[in-house]
């Protein structure tokens, strides 16, 4: 049941912050690798019995059953709302926007099965009851333009624009939150989408051997002008003129405590997937020192999906690490909570 909005916001604040303090994240997140088995680690994590299931399935079902956990408290937090913010639905709305990309390439492939989805029912802008009718899925809501299946050759034109918007949507709620908390967040999603535009771009020149002309149309913008003076585009602009093997240039950009290990006589090229990995914990300490600092509005709770979905994200990890016996310190690093060393 809804409730006022300083009795909501009070009431939400005081539920998260309680969360919050028993999330897998930062030092408690290494819990979740101290375990030799799926059915340990499934113990921890939930109460109900453990499934009688092959351990492929195993993995599956665990990392089914902590994303609906972390959105059912999502859900059960904004509820206290009887109009959440526009930026506490936007979020959950990533989701959809992954899961219409998933949906895109199965029907591309002629699949007859709806693709596995994460639901988060009521807030979808999907209608996935209207599976394999893509116009019906999509109509009447903000991707209501995507109507007809796309060649499996245009798929990741399509996958861009579907991106692109969510982005839009996103950078257009942070612009409806309150004024108190406004900057703070926005400066926080600027630098996470700065930082994803970066890695991008470095991923197209790596693996795709693209040129600046052909990278540029391909980054993230807040607006569909798509202005070369975005915020969110600066850096990776920016980087397009370093070669890839020269640190000098490199360790100029503002994400140089990101990047992979450099030595002197030692080959070295920038390494994209070493410097995501790295701003997983930045990203999440930032949002966690924000979280109490402006209590009793939206921010909180954006903060609380930041640090419980970068919590999903390690649950997924360690549930991966056990499946496919991956050495648990290695797991560490890839979600980024082990040490990482500068160069």
């Amino acid at each position: 049941m809804a409730m006022d909005i300083s009795a909501a916001d009070s009431y939400v604040y005081a539920k998260a912050s309680g969360m919050l303090a028993k999330s897998h994240v930062g030092e408690r997140a290494r819990i979740l690798f101290s375990f030799n088995t799926l059915q340990e680690l499934w113990s921890h994590l939930f109460k109900k019995e453990v499934p009688l299931v092959p351990e492929t399935l195993l993995a599956q079902a665990l990392e089914q059953e902590a994303f609906d956990d972390f959105v059912l408290q999502y859900k059960k937090l904004i509820e206290n709302y009887s109009k959440p913010k526009e930026i506490l639905l936007s979020l959950l709305h990533g989701y959809d926007y992954e899961n219409l990309k998933d949906i895109s390439a199965a029907l591309s492939l002629g699949e007859k099965k709806l693709p596995q989805i994460q639901k988060v029912y009521p807030f979808n802008i999907i209608n996935y009851d209207k599976w394999p009718d893509l116009k019906q899925m999509t109509a009447e809501g903000p991707l209501a333009w995507y109507d007809e299946v796309p060649s499996v050759k245009d798929l990741h034109l399509v996958n861009h624009k579907i991106d692109s918007q969510n982005v839009i949507e996103l950078w257009n709620a942070l612009k409806k939150t309150e004024s108190s908390c406004r900057k703070a967040l926005t400066d926080l999603f600027a630098e996470k989408l700065s930082l994803d535009n970066f890695v991008w771009s470095i991923r197209l020149r790596l693996y795709y051997g693209m040129e600046r002309e052909q990278i540029v149309p391909l980054l993230a913008y807040t607006s569909e002008e798509k202005s070369e003076r975005d915020v969110i585009v600066q850096d990776a602009l920016k980087s397009l003129d370093w070669a890839l093997d020269d640190f000098d240039s490199w360790k100029k950009s503002r994400f140089s405590k990101l990047l992979n290990l450099h030595e002197d006589g030692v080959v070295w090229s920038v390494d994209p997937v070493w410097i995501s990995n790295a701003y997983k914990a930045v990203h999440v300490e930032k949002a966690r020192r924000l979280f109490h600092q402006h209590p009793f509005t939206s921010c909180p709770m954006v903060c609380w999906f930041i640090i419980k979905q970068n919590e999903l994200d390690n649950i997924r990890t360690a549930s991966e690490s056990l499946r496919l016996n991956i050495d648990s310190q290695q797991a560490m690093k890839i979600v980024g909570i082990a040490e990482v060393n500068n160069g």
